[in-house]
């Protein structure tokens, strides 16, 4: 069961970075407010934490779009597995 489970999640995350990062210029031409909202979450992490995030415009899209698909991968495999 774990290897199911297992390689189902690897998978997910592969392709959510992979699609995060290449889809990560359209948050800013499609929205740019919520763009700006993770670039200042991005900025409040970096000065709460002290840990060296890059603060871009790329970076920040990036987390918009891995943050929405890994809560909808989220959403369907609990209906898929429990639904």
């Amino acid at each position: 069961m774990p290897a199911k489970t297992g390689a189902s999640h690897g998978v997910a995350a592969f392709v959510t970075l992979m699609v995060g990062t290449t889809l990560s210029k359209f948050v800013w031409d499609l929205m740019p407010p919520l763009g700006e909202v993770s670039l200042l979450v991005v900025r409040a992490l970096q000065s709460t934490t002290g840990a060296s995030i890059p603060v871009t415009e790329e970076f920040a899209g990036s987390l918009v779009v891995m943050v929405g698909l890994s809560f909808l991968w989220g959403v369907v495999y609990h209906f898929s597995r429990h639904g």
